[in-house]
């Protein structure tokens, strides 16, 4: 297992997405409003000074350098093979809690091997295959799904996070990468709400699990998106959604 640690600022913008991530056919939202829910207790106010936000972002950072992430892994069933903790300036999400756009948070990736029984029992699917839309309502708590490409997403919340991941389950590999949508709690499908995460591209072989995480600061509707790399651009491969 390796663990790294990024101190560069990326910029993460929608734009800036696109630009590098050649989103030629991954549209990043839906014409559906998002109701702007509240922030959690101990995440600033929308709006607070830059120093308040940035004295925040500073303790999540520093949480999640002292976090035993094989421990977190296990407690998936899951062997981790490598983690990431990178500092990125991700414009989405800051608006999403009223941040300043430039303040610097962090995001991890991870990359795991979840092929053990217990592992299997515990992200085994529980919505219908991502084909089809509905879900009636979202489930609270650790979501797991079917998507038509072969393998299985998850949205879930440990230790103050969101978490977004997807095993891949075809031949060969796959590349893409995923990406986090808040959405309603009250809606009744995985749709592509506002964006609130993007993962970087990466490579998945068969049976890799990789996943993106950051720190929940609202309690709303999360979905969560593969988007498979084709010739031009991506394509969406599947979804799952929760209320986390």
């Amino acid at each position: 297992m390796s663990r790294r640690t990024n101190r560069h600022r990326a910029a993460v913008s929608l734009g800036a997405a696109a630009l590098v991530l050649g989103l030629a056919v991954a549209p990043t939202s839906s014409a559906v409003a998002v109701a702007e829910p509240e922030n959690l207790p101990g995440v600033p106010a929308p709006g607070s000074p830059s120093s308040v936000w940035e004295s925040w972002a500073a303790d999540e950072r520093a949480e999640a350098e002292a976090t035993d992430w094989e421990a977190d892994a296990a407690t998936r069933g899951c062997t981790l093979e490598d983690v990431q903790i990178s500092d990125e300036v991700d414009v989405d999400y800051n608006r999403a809690m009223g941040a300043p756009d430039d303040l610097a948070t962090y995001r991890v990736d991870l990359v795991e091997d979840c092929s053990s029984a217990e592992a299997e029992r515990l992200m085994a699917p529980q919505q219908k295959a991502s084909t089809d839309v509905s879900t009636l309502a979202l489930s609270s708590g650790t979501t797991c799904r079917s998507t038509s490409g072969p393998g299985t997403a998850c949205v879930y919340l440990s230790s103050g996070r969101v978490y977004a991941s997807w095993k891949y389950s075809g031949s060969g590999s796959v590349s893409g990468f995923l990406r986090v949508y808040q959405i309603p709690a009250s809606s009744s499908s995985c749709y592509r709400g506002t964006t609130w995460l993007t993962g970087p591209s990466a490579t998945w072989s068969s049976g890799t699990t990789r996943s993106i995480s950051k720190s929940k600061t609202t309690t709303t509707g999360y979905s969560a998106h593969i988007w498979k790399k084709v010739a031009i651009g991506h394509t969406d491969w599947g979804s799952v959604c929760a209320r986390l």
